[in-house]
């Protein structure tokens, strides 16, 4: 017979998975979910769809050594920049083919391609055209003149807008053709594909002016303004142009760089959040849909953290569904990045996007085609690998913070005894737990690889985890996790207290 008593200490297990994203709807004392459970910081990471918290990508040193304002892809792994110093900007291309002090120091750059040509342009600047090999002047002398602030294409034309003076006119070159703008044109020219302009003065209420635009499906001209947008069918042929009065837009876009295309969506920046531009259920309306929500706090303190909120710009990347925003911070040298992934679409309707934030190599703004995404940062072109890459290079260190977690009650205190993280992956994790008055609790630091497999919870059915003694006592907390010295695809799948229920 045993002569020792038999000890029965009861305990709960509370597991936090389903990770969905930062969310600043609510206070970080009201989050406590669970399943589904939000974050207060996501920083270098992202949850996916499956609301697995995954470590954002490394990133390889691909060219240049200025810091970079501006940058677009005119072929594969082909790419194209502005770049800043006290001289002046400088237009520069992968094969170093240089324009130098293109524009004054501090100007807004943007571009475009058309016709197997890249233009850039900037308010109050000229035009330039690349053809991979040399930078010139556009021809256009309309162009030297009006020097536009923004460039798009759309059905076979060079598009413009943004010029000073005529801050509601878009003017469109001639089909094929960016050395004819309207005023390079004959006033007698008859030919259908001639230049022509748009005026959108009276379509807009109150005295707006032009702030971006951008292609739409395949023949529609978005105009935005700072309160809405107008929306026009652009044909070959400028007798069929026509505006579409099955649009409706009433909200505007504070940043052209910010516009992308996202399949059959156009996304943008406003001054309230991010949006969505789309067609209705039925196929004929048009209209825009909030997508920000759930960050609506936090959208708004980035935007007012930028000198000029025209500053920020965006990159769509197509195979991961992500869209990266930049703010760029006075100085130049920090720049805060928030990103939106999308999700598939569930059975029952459309599955809420998650958010994220970065500051990985203080990214200032992107590119992306044919499955490469390219930052431009403080210090040249960075090349954005796959989140599972192990090749040799430069590594995010990620960090995610939960909410206050009160595991059931509000008035008594808890008694911890061990936690469980569910990971995979080859990294180590760095776990901190304050109380609701800020004070560190405890800490402890969690290796993980992909030959360990340790015990595991019959409530928590996760592969992969890492079970340690955990002896706190707390009213509430949050738990910060730092994933640092990481290699290849790192994920943390869940997140589970098990606390005594004496």
């Amino acid at each position: 017979m045993s002569t020792r008593s038999k000890i029965d200490i009861k305990a709960k297990v509370d597991a936090y998975q389903g990770f969905s994203g930062l969310d600043s709807s609510r206070d970080a004392k009201a989050l406590d979910t669970g399943s589904g459970q939000a974050l207060l910081v996501c920083d270098n990471a992202h949850c996916d769809w499956r609301g697995q918290i995954v470590r954002d990508a490394s990133g390889r040193y691909l060219a240049g050594q200025l810091p970079i304002k501006h940058l677009i892809h005119y072929g594969r792994s082909l790419l194209a920049w502005a770049e800043e110093d006290g001289a002046g900007v400088h237009l520069r291309s992968v094969a170093n083919h240089v324009f130098p002090n293109a524009y004054p120091v501090g100007t807004r750059v943007t571009s475009a391609l058309f016709n197997r040509r890249l233009y850039f342009t900037a308010r109050g600047g000229l035009l330039y055209s690349y053809d991979g090999v040399l930078w010139q002047e556009a021809s256009s002398n309309a162009m030297k003149l009006m020097r536009p602030g923004y460039i798009c294409t759309v059905q076979r034309r060079l598009v413009a807008a943004g010029i000073p003076g005529l801050e509601t006119e878009v003017h469109l070159s001639r089909v094929d053709d960016a050395s004819k703008f309207p005023d390079d044109e004959d006033p007698a020219e008859e030919n259908v594909l001639r230049g022509g302009a748009i005026d959108i003065a009276n379509l807009i209420s109150g005295a707006g002016q032009i702030t971006g635009i951008s292609g739409f499906e395949q023949n529609k001209l978005v105009i935005f303004t700072d309160d809405q947008a107008v929306i026009y069918s652009i044909d070959p042929d400028i007798e069929q142009w026509s505006l579409d009065s099955s649009a409706n837009i009433q909200m505007g876009c504070i940043s052209h760089a910010s516009i992308q295309r996202a399949g059959t969506d156009l996304l943008y920046c406003s001054r309230a959040g991010v949006h969505s531009l789309r067609r209705e259920a039925n196929g004929l309306m048009m209209g825009t849909y909030t997508m920000s929500d759930r960050v609506d706090l936090l959208y708004r303190e980035l935007v007012r953290s930028v000198p000029d909120p025209q500053d920020i710009s965006a990159v769509f990347d197509k195979d991961r569904s992500q869209y990266h925003i930049f703010f760029p911070q006075a100085g130049g040298e920090v720049c805060k990045r928030l990103t939106m992934s999308l999700s598939p679409p569930a059975e029952n309707g459309e599955k809420p996007s998650q958010f994220s934030t970065g500051s990985f190599l203080n990214a200032r703004c992107g590119s992306f085609l044919s499955g490469q995404l390219v930052y431009g940062t403080p210090g040249g072109a960075y090349d954005m690998l796959a989140i599972d890459d192990e090749g040799t290079a430069t590594v995010p260190e990620a960090t995610v913070m939960t909410p206050f977690l009160w595991h059931g009650s509000f008035s008594d205190d808890k008694m911890t005894q061990t936690l469980t993280i569910q990971a995979s992956g080859a990294g180590v994790i760095e776990v901190e737990c304050h109380d609701l008055y800020g004070n560190l609790l405890g800490e402890m630091r969690v290796e993980i690889d992909e030959d360990s497999d340790d015990t595991s919870y019959a409530s928590v059915p996760l592969s992969r985890q890492y079970e340690r003694p955990w002896a706190v006592r707390y009213l509430a907390a949050r738990y910060t996790l730092r994933v640092v010295e990481s290699r290849g695809l790192v994920r943390i799948v869940g997140l589970a207290i098990k606390i005594r229920n004496d």
